[in-house]
Order: structure tokens, then sequence, then C-alpha cells
């Protein structure tokens, strides 16, 4: 095995792995269940709650 034979399988591979590590993210960010955390963090910043003091 030469290092060019090295390289280009370690290259393509590679972006193989990125790319399926990618479409795992989004498709775990965008499951339909998921909906409702995201939309409750989305909120958490708008939510006006007395017992916090501002800061």
């Amino acid at each position: 095995m030469t290092h060019d034979t090295v390289l280009v399988f370690s290259k393509t591979w590679g972006a193989i792995y990125l790319l399926a590590i990618f479409l795992a993210a989004a498709v775990w960010t965008y499951w339909p269940s998921r909906r409702k955390v995201y939309d409750d963090a989305a909120q958490s910043p708008l939510d006006s709650r007395e017992d916090q003091p501002c800061r």
C-alpha cells in the first residue's frame, strides 16, 4: 500500500463519515417529536418570570 492509496482511502471514507454524522444530526434536530423541545428553547429568553432578578 502506497502513501497515495492510503491518502485517497482516508479522504474518501473520512468525507463519507462526516456526511453521515451531519445527516444524523440534522435528522435528530428536525425529527417531529423533538419540535416541542426546540420551540421551548427558542421561547425561553422571552419568558418573563417574577421570581428571577433581572441582570
